[in-house]
């Protein structure tokens, strides 16, 4: 049993993806720069940012009247990356919070450059012919293939089973109370 737990755990452990994806790392990044706007978030959120992306870049997404002490963003969506070579382009679409309570919509494309084995942002611009999010007809910025929905299927079955026979394999309890 316990080898099939340690093979269990490595099947699973191959399913993921250790590479960044451009479209992930620009949503760590807007969620990094919107968090900026909160007080008690802010110096974390800068150094979060800047992990991801250039700080200089903030400006060309949070509004200069952005609501204090509360995220910049209500929400926001990626887009697909469109990649090229070294450098990759993300659609967002993003609601920024304004002071007095108002939102205003906002939009353009985070341009990514590859930095080492993953991303970084380097520019925002407004978007490019084609370039949409998901609420606007583009495509998702990730998806699974149909064999590996159909593979997680098997494996929660599996799992299932596996547990209904070591349940069913469990010695009878001899103490206590028998059932009414």
């Amino acid at each position: 049993m316990v080898v099939l737990a340690c093979l269990g755990v490595l099947v699973i452990g191959g399913c993921a993806r250790d590479e960044p994806r451009a479209a992930g790392i620009t949503e760590r990044w807007l969620t990094a720069v919107g968090d900026q706007g909160r007080n008690n978030l802010r110096s974390k959120s800068e150094r979060r940012a800047s992990e991801y992306g250039d700080q200089a870049l903030v400006t060309k997404v949070v509004p200069a009247n952005a609501e204090e002490d509360e995220r910049s963003f209500s929400d926001f969506e990626v887009g697909k990356a469109i990649e090229s070579g070294g450098t990759a382009r993300v659609p967002f679409r993003l609601t920024a919070r304004l002071e007095g309570g108002d939102t205003e919509e906002r939009e353009g494309t985070a341009v990514l450059a590859r930095a080492g084995t993953g991303w970084r942002v380097v520019d925002v611009t407004g978007r490019a012919a084609g370039e949409r999010v998901p609420s606007e007809g583009g495509e998702r910025p990730s998806s699974a293939t149909a064999g590996q929905w159909i593979a997680t299927a098997i494996l929660g079955v599996a799992v299932a089973v596996v547990s209904a026979v070591l349940i069913a394999r469990q010695p009878e309890s001899t103490t206590g109370a028998s059932p009414a």
